[in-house]
């Protein structure tokens, strides 16, 4: 799940499988959580009998469940039954939960190929590059891809191309910043398309880009000067002050020092791209 989770009701043997997120819960402490961090793919048909004999016979709690069957034969709404669901334990606090229905309403009502598009959106903000990965990669396969405009479609391969600059480096992202462009015909898209071909070197594919969609002087000046910053930027930066640091120590300091340095900073690496 993500998380450690207490739960203090019934944790069942037999989970229930949510096949809108894709996971199985055990007690009524995940489904909240999977309300609560799924909220994007929430839908009227999550709350079915299935779902209530679950609560009935495996949770203990045949009053919580009938009181979800009478508010759906009600025509109760989506934010309601969620409501039922995140009161039954003390997982949540009152604000959390009126923060969740808050984002329910911008939910309500809108495609799921869009609401997975905010989903994987989010994932990308908050620095989550595989899941964000695996989120773009699988709307962009999925038949559910055909209600997108050509523009939202570039747009994914566009933050697709922004997330893998993060794991797999320029040269995957170059291709997907091209193929963003191709579709969403975005000048943001363009220019880092263009500035990935010059950080990875690949300066004669540059020009031939930059001839064949005739980006102009101005066009061609705002890159450099990106790229200027990003080389003035990354002089600055921390990494390139314990590099150079790393080189002073390789050449006047103690070989022990040096392996010992260069593997702490190896595995502060690795824990960074872990908590992707």
């Amino acid at each position: 799940m993500g998380k450690l989770i207490f739960c203090s009701g019934t944790r069942t043997k037999r989970p229930y499988l949510l096949t809108q997120v894709g996971l199985r819960v055990y007690s009524m402490e995940e489904l909240c959580y999977c309300l609560y961090n799924q909220v994007y793919l929430i839908d009227e048909d999550m709350f079915c009998d299935a779902l209530f004999d679950f609560i009935t016979v495996e949770l203990k709690l045949p009053e919580r469940a009938d009181k979800l069957r009478l508010l759906k034969m009600q025509g109760a709404d989506i934010k309601t039954m969620v409501t039922v669901v995140l009161c039954s334990t003390d997982y949540y606090t009152e604000q959390e939960i009126k923060a969740l229905l808050k984002t329910l309403d911008g939910v309500i009502g809108m495609p799921m190929v869009k609401r997975s598009c905010i989903k994987a959106g989010n994932y990308l903000k908050e620095h989550q590059y595989l899941k964000a990965t695996s989120e773009y990669e699988r709307i962009i396969n999925s038949k559910d891809a055909a209600e997108l405009t050509p523009e939202e479609y570039g747009d994914l391969y566009h933050n697709l191309g922004v997330a893998r600059i993060h794991i797999t480096g320029l040269k995957e992202a170059t291709k997907l910043f091209h193929q963003a462009y191709e579709r969403n015909h975005r000048e943001e898209s363009l220019i880092q398309y263009l500035l990935a071909l010059k950080l990875s070197g690949n300066h004669e594919e540059y020009e031939k880009s930059a001839e064949e969609y005739q980006i102009g002087a101005e066009l061609d000046s705002k890159i450099r000067d990106y790229l200027s910053e990003i080389d003035k930027n990354a002089e600055e930066s921390d990494i390139m002050k314990e590099i150079n640091e790393l080189k002073e120590i390789k050449k006047h300091g103690s070989r022990d020092e040096f392996y010992k340095r260069t593997e702490d900073m190896i595995a502060l690496w690795k824990d960074s791209v872990r908590q992707c």
